[in-house]
């Protein structure tokens, strides 16, 4: 861990200024709309339509487009909308996953004359397969097919690679799976698979890693802001929250609830939990623990001073940001959810309670007087209530 975290702080300490990127890619339209008559629906969701993912058009349509998973609530009005398919059961799920995946091996064939016989491969494909992946092996299986795909389009312009909309579908995957170690090994290794990191998929990341996972883990993704030219972790609100409550979780661990006083002490219990406890405080398990307060000081340093300059506004977190009230049409649901503003909700929420726990933190460590900047934001922001305010809903 030592080793991890010395060469995370150069990038954590440097605080150098970089140009700020689009946070959230906004994906294409949908190229067509869909017949979504109650007669239909019920046709197609009896059938596996792998037949649907490969097409007579010619590749320069297919191969490369943006995804077209949600084609069927991308289109502007609801009359063209088609409703939700049913969710599959596990052992369909698996069976459509194993025939998609044998569909796609033959166009990773280094052999151009063999894949010119083959019917052109839509870009959605890929898109489903990390969908209907189950577990980690099947999940793994759909990543290791991505340099293949580098290698056979390597020579066509703007199509050698897979597009960022479906890094940050990897990165949800794995966090739904409880793998989230699989989507950073991925973007660890830019050489072999070549998959964009945007930012949105960037503090996914962290937020799958930071409270699980080891400190190594999460300064290893920290490191990845500079190799994907992101901006400066010190610099985006969201991530360095994410990191500093990673921190803080291991400088101030959370206490354990007492053993049940009903049941009878069991002396080898009991050594095995001072150990347990030991081995935590020392922070062997993630490295040294004077080094991790050291960065933890320095980013809570620039975690203060970003706060100084940031509109509370900006993050004040929906109280109905997860109902149906604001956005009763499904189309209208799956248009701020292309545009990003649901995983900036999201986000923001993300960044509620991981102010809270570094707060709670700081007080105990350093006392009220300390941590007045921090909750002072937080109660502009709208994430507590102020003392003024409670006791006016109190009189």
């Amino acid at each position: 861990m030592a080793g991890c975290v010395a060469f995370a702080r150069q990038p954590l300490l440097a605080l150098s200024k970089r140009g700020l990127r689009s946070a959230f890619a906004v994906s294409r339209p949908a190229r067509r709309t869909v017949h979504a008559s109650a007669v239909v629906l019920k046709k197609k969701a009896a059938k596996v339509d792998i037949e649907d993912l490969f097409s007579d058009a010619p590749e320069e349509d297919l191969i490369g487009a943006a995804s077209e998973t949600s084609a069927e609530g991308s289109t502007g009005s609801p009359q063209n909308v088609s409703a939700p398919r049913k969710r599959l059961e596990p052992a369909d799920r698996h069976k459509r996953f194993e025939d998609l995946y044998k569909s796609i091996l033959p166009h990773l064939n280094a052999n151009v004359k063999e894949r010119r016989n083959l019917e052109p491969i839509k870009y959605s494909v890929w898109t489903h397969l990390v969908d209907l992946a189950q577990n980690e092996e099947e999940l793994r299986q759909v990543i290791n097919l991505a340099p293949k795909w580098k290698d056979v389009h390597r020579h066509t312009r703007d199509k050698g690679g897979l597009e960022e909309q479906w890094g940050e579908l990897v990165v949800r995957q794995a966090e739904s799976l409880s793998c989230p170690h699989v989507a950073l090994e991925m973007f660890s290794n830019h050489a072999k698979y070549q998959v964009p990191l945007s930012l949105p998929a960037a503090r996914h990341l962290l937020h799958s890693l930071h409270q699980t996972n080891s400190l190594q883990d999460v300064m290893t993704a920290v490191a990845l802001y500079g190799v994907y030219n992101l901006r400066p972790v010190s610099d985006d609100l969201v991530s360095l929250g994410l990191v500093c409550r990673a921190l803080s979780n291991r400088i101030h661990p959370p206490r354990k609830p007492p053993a049940p006083k009903s049941k009878a002490a069991d002396p080898s219990n009991t050594d095995k939990a001072a150990s347990e406890v030991a081995v935590e405080g020392s922070g062997k398990p993630d490295g040294n623990l004077k080094a991790t307060k050291q960065v933890f000081e320095a980013l809570i340093q620039s975690l203060q001073r970003l706060l100084s300059s940031t509109n509370p506004s900006l993050y004040t977190v929906s109280s109905h940001a997860r109902t149906r009230n604001l956005t009763p049409e499904f189309a209208v649901r799956q248009k701020r959810a292309a545009k990003g503003q649901a995983a900036w909700e999201k986000e923001k929420t993300w960044l509620k309670w991981c102010l809270a726990r570094i707060e709670r933190n700081l007080r105990a460590a350093e006392g009220e007087e300390k941590v007045d900047w921090l909750t002072q934001w937080r109660q502009a922001a709208g994430h507590v209530k102020s003392q003024s305010t409670t006791a006016a809903s109190t009189a």
